[in-house]
């Protein structure tokens, strides 16, 4: 999706937060997000000067594309106007003409910009730029929400992907989890290795892709974040071991998004120890207790931010005495082709401070944990894709430890 698929809800959303316009800014890449955006059909050509774009609020008036004299054939077409400058003095000069009345002088103007950088995600706009436009009277704010809007939220046709991807990592989950359980008590070890070799191989054999290899972590492993097990290092999954599985992936279809999910299981053939069972049942009572904030503000006719959740489940878990082993976000945004999206809201209030609005559309992550360093880590992960009525849960949700 680009900013013309959904321009009408756009400019309404740049209305009611006082905003005159959106205006973007790549120089050489820097911004990802100016391309998207746009769309990349219009970029045709070799561009390596200073390019902005500017969405106005106001339905009337058009769009206009700011290029260097030499690339403004690479910049031209018809959704937009397309304004020239030969040097820096006259950049200056066009982007001074942008906003009301064609002056930016006491215009607010959105732009990729995270005060203090809370949002790193979407802060692509240099410290310069922004001191450039508050020196031609513009006040920049954050184009975080306009982002979501255009380039996160999914479609009909992405939330049926997701739901597929989320019915088959979880049948390769399980898979993995049989495999466990048919060697461990056998005379041949199996490594955690192994084991996500295995799932890579069945993600593969079941038309599925991913970015990354799962995370397999038996014990104290589990407690150790991205935990990756290598060849010549990988611990042997032995019996009355703990054992943690993330997996995720996607169909292998352009645009489709990711299903991303942890489970935890007990080897046995002993009984799952009491710290194991005390430390699973909070951490679900704190993945439940986010879908729950969100559904009861959905109910009140309320929108949270993504940081409200994710302190509302942070106050769980410290409440438990387990705040210190609780030392990541409870949730990450899952968008198009991206299991970490950077457009879309994250349940974050500690690696970040995401006010972004949990809107219809999008989905991510809800995975709070605990690791206690040296003996064991508890994650469980499900996915929630953002309706009008609320939050939809397609992933399968553990709902007890699996015995092996």
């Amino acid at each position: 999706m680009t900013y013309w698929d959904h321009q009408d809800e756009v400019r309404a959303t740049m209305k009611r937060a006082g905003i005159d316009g959106w205006l973007l800014m790549d120089f050489r890449g820097t911004n990802p997000m100016f391309s998207r955006v746009l769309g990349r059909g219009g970029i045709g050509g070799h561009v390596t000067r200073r390019t902005f774009a500017w969405l106005p609020t106001d339905p009337e008036v058009r769009p206009v594309v700011v290029s260097q004299v030499r690339e403004a054939k690479a910049m031209a077409d018809p959704r937009w106007d397309v304004r020239t400058y030969r040097d820096a003095q006259e950049l200056r000069d066009v982007l001074g003409t942008l906003g009301p009345s064609n002056q930016l002088a006491g215009a607010t103007v959105a732009m990729e910009f995270s005060p203090e950088c809370a949002l790193p995600y979407i802060s692509r706009i240099d410290a310069g730029t922004v001191d450039l436009l508050s020196k031609l009277g513009a006040n920049v704010v954050t184009s975080a929400d306009l982002l979501q809007l255009t380039l996160a939220r999914l479609s009909d046709q992405q939330i049926q992907q997701h739901r597929d991807a989320a019915t088959l990592v979880d049948a390769v989950k399980d898979q993995a989890f049989q495999l466990v359980a048919q060697r461990v008590p056998s005379a041949e070890p199996i490594s955690e290795y192994e084991v996500q070799q295995f799932i890579v191989r069945r993600f593969g054999e079941c038309g599925l892709v991913t970015d990354a290899h799962p995370t397999v972590a038996c014990g104290p492993n589990s407690a150790t974040g991205h935990y990756n097990p290598l060849p010549a290092s990988s611990r042997n999954i032995g019996a009355n071991e703990w054992l943690l599985i993330d997996l995720w992936a996607r169909l292998d279809s352009k645009g489709s998004p990711y299903a991303d999910v942890t489970w935890v299981a007990w080897t046995g053939p002993a009984d799952v120890p009491a710290k194991h069972q005390s430390v699973f049942a909070i951490v679900k009572a704190a993945r439940d207790h986010a879908v729950k904030m969100i559904a009861e503000a959905t109910q009140q006719g309320r929108t949270l931010c993504g940081w409200e959740v994710d302190r509302g489940v942070r106050d769980l878990i410290g409440l438990a005495g387990f705040g210190n082993e609780f030392p990541h976000r409870t949730g990450h945004n899952l968008g198009p082709e991206e299991v970490h999206g950077s457009a879309g809201v994250c349940l974050d209030d500690f690696e970040t401070h995401d006010t972004r609005l949990i809107m219809p559309g999008v989905a991510f992550s809800v995975e709070p944990g605990i690791y206690l360093e040296g003996e064991f880590g508890i994650r469980l992960e499900i996915n929630v894709v953002m309706t009008d009525s609320g939050p939809a849960v397609y992933t399968p949700i553990q709902e007890e430890i699996i015995r092996l």
